[in-house]
């Protein structure tokens, strides 16, 4: 409760979150290559990546989609003991962001870009989410209002006061996955991948007017 300044407030964080089985597999891949010249690392790469492509478009699952994010050639530079500098070679990467709707077929598209990728492929990021996000996070929203709601009804209570007018509303929110893990068989030859359970979770910091007891 603050009551420092002209119009006493009481501000309190409600939390709320919706949780469930994820629908949707969000992978960060890629391909990197290292070769003595630009050009040659640039169109090793640029095969590399057209191998995944092809990959993935023989996989012909309907919900998977795939974005470039980035395309990077470096300079790799070498020290030496007078701190001269060497060059000692190139390295050309291209990072995809690839969408799986169907989590049954996530490992064969893993399978996929290893296989088609060779050396060259990168697996840099494994996440899930939903198809609905934005429906989970209204839930989400509404259970920390009144949650916040009830915390500052109590407060105002035990203070012997009344609550007012809203003043401010800060939101924070996220989404926080709990994975499942299973051993995986002998005959097994493929990356499980299992989603476990994730949670759209919100939080919100509420100031509310206060009116003194009449």
């Amino acid at each position: 409760m603050n009551q420092g300044s002209a119009i006493p407030t009481i501000t309190v964080t409600g939390s709320g979150s919706v949780t469930g089985m994820p629908d949707r597999l969000h992978l960060g891949i890629g391909v990197e290559v290292r070769r003595p010249t630009a050009p040659h690392a640039y169109l090793r790469a640029a095969d590399a990546a057209s191998r995944v492509f092809d990959a993935l478009d023989a996989l012909e699952l309907p919900g998977l989609t795939r974005a470039t994010r980035q395309i990077g050639l470096r300079a790799e530079i070498l020290w030496g003991e007078s701190q001269e500098q060497r060059v000692s070679g190139y390295v050309a990467s291209q990072d995809l962001a690839v969408t799986v709707s169907e989590l049954a077929s996530a490992s064969a598209v893993l399978d996929a870009v290893v296989n088609a990728g060779a050396d060259d492929a990168r697996i840099n990021s494994v996440s899930f989410g939903f198809s609905d996000p934005e429906a989970r996070s209204a839930l989400a929203q509404t259970a920390a209002w009144h949650d916040a709601a009830e915390r500052a009804h109590r407060w105002a209570n035990l203070a012997g006061c009344t609550l007012g007018a809203v003043e401010s509303v800060t939101e924070e929110a996220g989404t926080a996955t709990r994975p499942v893990l299973r051993a995986m068989r002998a005959e097994e030859s493929s990356m499980p991948v299992e989603p476990g359970e994730a949670s759209v979770v919100c939080s919100v910091t509420v100031s509310w007017r206060i009116e003194p007891p009449g």
